[in-house]
């Protein structure tokens, strides 16, 4: 889950115009506290702005610590 948010991030750039508005929508709200991280992870892939992972490679939590070093990852590459 967080591999893939991660990607999203690193590789907005070369998602189309609207896409990118939509992935930068979904993780402020996550950021902010709006949305947990599941809600997120879920929203993106609904949007198909992530790809569907494969059942094996799944991992629902993320630790606390690691949570928190996505959100500050996320603030500083999309500048939220």
């Amino acid at each position: 889950m967080r591999k893939q948010i991660e990607q999203a991030v690193e590789k907005i750039g070369s998602s189309s115009k609207g896409d990118q508005e939509k992935i930068k929508a979904i993780l402020k709200r996550y950021v902010e506290g709006e949305i947990g991280l599941d809600e997120a992870y879920y929203e993106l892939l609904d949007g198909e702005l992530i790809p569907m992972p494969k059942r094996c490679g799944m991992q629902a939590k993320v630790p606390g610590q690691d949570e928190e070093d996505l959100k500050r990852m996320i603030r500083t590459k999309l500048s939220l």
